[in-house]
């Protein structure tokens, strides 16, 4: 057996484990080539089958026809495809945006119930007063009495009766609702004689008869035809803040802001006080109960609070210390004309 020379064994040994990572790495590289080979004929199949496919070639008569968008699998069976409709014309005024909106309350008057009732009960004592007394005085006067006393009472009776004429003339033609109403809403009305008018819309304004218990007079005119003495708004504003006089500069957000928020507050403020004192609660309620009573049988001698406007040609009254008003009057301002130096508060 053949000798090997001293030492040999170990190097062998050494030159076999230097060789092994080797082989190790070339297989590893091989690996990866076969790897990186596979994932790019994956990516070269997944880029030509997202390739959309090409255009088929079209005549020259196909190609100038547009082609129609194809209708979607929710439409009908048996329905053709329409244009989209063309998108609708926006209100350019405020009258087309009232249009749009229906029938819109403009102003709404305060209750008359005390008014009203002051003018009936001063009218009946005038008029009963005057029968009485040319029934008595100068139609059957009594004997003994001095020629000139019934000429006098004739006199006396001419101005009680104008005073009756005055009180209940003074308990109707009140506005009592203005309304803007579509004139697509009114066109039966319109057929039967109703101005015509360019507007978009029409006025409807009921009013009070003079007789009582009888339902309201409802006059449909044109926007032109109803015509206010001043700015309504200067008028509601300065009745929600009594400390601005009329004609001042109109309250701005904030001023109004803090306005509702100290109504608000001083509301708060009573409703407190109310519960907190509910054994008196009945006697304020019948003092304010007198105090308006009181307030309306006085408004029906001097008439106090009330605008005349003009519908068409006659004259009414429209009560401007109470009541509601669309946007504290601007409604009524934008939308009816405006006749400065014709009609007066009285």
């Amino acid at each position: 057996m053949a000798s090997f020379p001293r030492g040999f064994g170990p190097r062998l040994l050494l030159l076999v484990r230097q060789q092994a990572p080797c082989d190790c790495a070339a297989t590893q590289a091989r690996q990866l080539l076969r790897a990186r080979f596979s994932t790019s004929r994956l990516l070269q199949k997944a880029v030509k089958t997202a390739r959309p496919a090409a255009a088929p070639k079209t005549t020259p008569n196909a190609a100038s026809k547009p082609t129609l968008p194809k209708a979607s699998s929710a439409a009908v069976p048996g329905t053709t495809v329409s244009a989209a409709p063309a998108q609708a014309a926006r209100p350019s005024s405020y009258a087309e945006q009232l249009a749009l909106r229906g029938r819109t309350l403009l102003y709404e008057s305060p209750s008359h119930f005390w008014f009203r009732a002051g003018c009936f009960s001063s009218a009946t004592f005038c008029v009963s007063y005057t029968v009485y007394q040319y029934w008595t005085v100068i139609l059957h006067p009594p004997e003994g009495l001095m020629w000139w006393i019934p000429h006098a009472f004739g006199a006396i009776l001419v101005f009680m009766a104008g005073m009756g004429a005055y009180f209940v003339m003074g308990a109707g033609r009140i506005v009592r609702s203005i309304e803007a109403v579509p004139a697509a809403a009114v066109a039966k009305q319109l057929a039967s004689g109703t101005t015509a008018t360019t507007s978009p819309i029409y006025i409807e304004v009921a009013t009070r008869r003079m007789a009582p218990f009888m339902p309201p007079k409802k006059h449909l005119l044109p926007p032109e035809e109803v015509q206010l003495p001043f700015r309504m708004y200067s008028v509601f504003s300065a009745a929600r803040a009594p400390e601005l006089p009329v004609g001042q500069r109109p309250m701005g957000l904030a001023e109004r802001v803090r306005a509702e928020r100290a109504a608000r507050e001083a509301r708060l403020a009573e409703r407190k006080y109310t519960m907190d004192h509910i054994l008196t609660a009945p006697f304020r309620d019948a003092r304010k109960a007198f105090g308006t009573a009181w307030s309306g049988i006085k408004r029906s001698f001097h008439r106090e609070g009330f605008a005349k406007i003009r519908l068409g040609k006659q004259e009414y009254k429209m009560d401007v210390t109470g009541g509601w008003a669309l946007d504290d009057g601007r409604a009524m301002d934008r939308l009816l004309p405006i006749r400065p130096n014709a009609m007066r508060t009285r």
